[in-house]
């Protein structure tokens, strides 16, 4: 009775996420309250909690007061190491936007047509996705395409193929999105073998969804793209910036390959580093610190937070675990699981999926299956428009709406999801 009425708080908790522009509720206050009102219950209550031994098998643990504070404690910290991280991410994304860095990328556009500009676009959010996130990229793509495409209509389309680039692009590196780092942090993949892998799918999912959006009327004839109103210094201090920021949070998977520093440390040593740069430089006397902590989406930190303590506290009730082994009955193959998982991810948020799938499932480090699962929760977030962070974005900074994404984009990007899976699946016969 008592796990069932946890399992209801936290259910009714991912609905007001879910319908989150329905309910005009801010995504950040459900996943805060119920964080706290599962892991109050279990505090006041002290239900039977479990944790699993060497064999991934699950076995009871002590009920004193003492493990209910160390259990929260360790799911704190568990989280916090993906928190950090991300703060230690957004703090660099944020110095390269106060110097202009984002900017001086229009310096590799000149006028061409706008069928060759597509293919630009998307290359550009594919790659600078799997550094900055593509939550970021999106973002950042926005921002210029306003500057350089002034027709809305034609401005909505671009920005289509931005959400499914950017949310490809992602999925590859363990830097792009949100899920895929937490599927790295939590030791279920590792870079290399991600790259590996999932790499050529997501590559397919954005060519093939390229491919045929360039065959659109929309994108016939040519753009005009106007200088930017920066000075040469500020572009070339801007892009200086830029390269030098990325190539530090490239810096922390490297870090992490060879002498196995956690990932949230040695980005926060990144970022302590692009600090000491700009201060030895002083390209900006004006430049504090405390602007650069103000442009942080301190929202999203606190909705991660959040979502993570709350599929803790469901884990630690072994409500989890049985959920795992109740799918692998009623599913045949895992593979079927997944794909399963990467509709569902166009639905509701790929944040508490990944973090629950990561719990339920006991498969080792770089088993297919989190390839898999790195590959849908990504690609088929991109299927609606409310499916993923960068569709969101998106959507409210240029209202885009959900139907026009539905019958213009979405079958677009399921051709794009099936094909990367279809490799997938052809790789995995092959292995066989």
């Amino acid at each position: 009775m008592q796990s069932m009425v946890i399992i209801l708080v936290f259910i009714i908790g991912y609905l007001f996420i879910t319908l989150e522009n329905i309910v005009s509720l801010n995504k950040i206050i459900p996943s805060l309250i119920m964080a706290s009102i599962c892991w109050s219950l279990i505090m006041f209550w002290r239900p039977q909690i479990f944790e699993l031994d060497h064999n991934k098998q699950l076995f009871n643990c002590s009920t004193s007061f003492d493990k209910y504070h160390y259990l929260l404690l360790h799911s704190l910290g568990k989280a916090s190491e993906i928190i950090f991280f991300l703060i230690g991410a957004m703090s660099i994304i944020s110095i390269i936007d106060i110097f202009s860095g984002f900017e001086a990328l229009r310096e590799l556009f000149s006028n061409h047509t706008k069928r060759k500009f597509l293919w630009i676009i998307t290359f550009l959010s594919f790659f600078l996705s799997a550094i900055i996130d593509n939550l970021t990229a999106t973002i950042v793509m926005v921002s210029l395409l306003r500057k350089i495409i002034y027709d809305y209509k034609e401005r909505l389309y671009y920005l289509g193929f931005v959400i499914i680039s950017s949310n490809a692009g992602g999925v590859w590196s363990p830097i792009g999105d949100i899920t895929t780092t937490m599927l790295w942090i939590s030791e279920k993949v590792t870079t290399i073998n991600l790259i590996k892998e999932i790499f050529i799918p997501s590559f397919l999912c954005m060519f093939f969804s390229t491919l045929l959006g360039s065959r659109m009327s929309i994108f016939n004839g040519f753009i005009q793209v106007k200088e930017t109103q920066l000075s040469q210094l500020d572009l070339k201090r801007g892009f200086f910036l830029l390269n030098v920021g990325l190539s530090l949070m490239l810096f922390v998977p490297i870090l992490k390959t060879l002498i196995g520093v956690p990932p949230y440390m040695g980005m926060l040593l990144s970022l302590g580093i692009f600090f000491i740069i700009i201060t030895l430089l002083n390209f900006k006397k004006s430049f504090s610190i405390d602007e650069v902590f103000r442009k942080i989406d301190l929202s999203s930190v606190l909705f991660f937070l959040g979502i993570l303590l709350s599929v803790s506290a469901l884990e630690s009730l072994g409500i989890l675990y049985n959920l795992s082994h109740w799918i692998m009955e009623i599913v045949f193959t895992w593979k079927l699981t997944a794909f399963i998982f990467g509709l569902i991810s166009s639905i509701i948020d790929n944040v508490p999926l990944v973090a629950a799938t990561i719990s339920m499932f006991s498969y080792p480090i770089d088993h297919e299956f989190w390839n898999y699962i790195a590959y849908v929760s990504g690609t088929g977030g991109s299927l609606l428009i409310i499916g993923s962070a960068s569709g969101v974005a998106a959507m409210g900074m240029e209202k885009i709406d959900f139907l026009w994404y539905l019958k213009k984009i979405s079958w677009i990007a399921l051709i794009g999801y099936f094909s990367g899976f279809f490799y997938l699946l052809i790789k995995s016969i092959f292995l066989e």
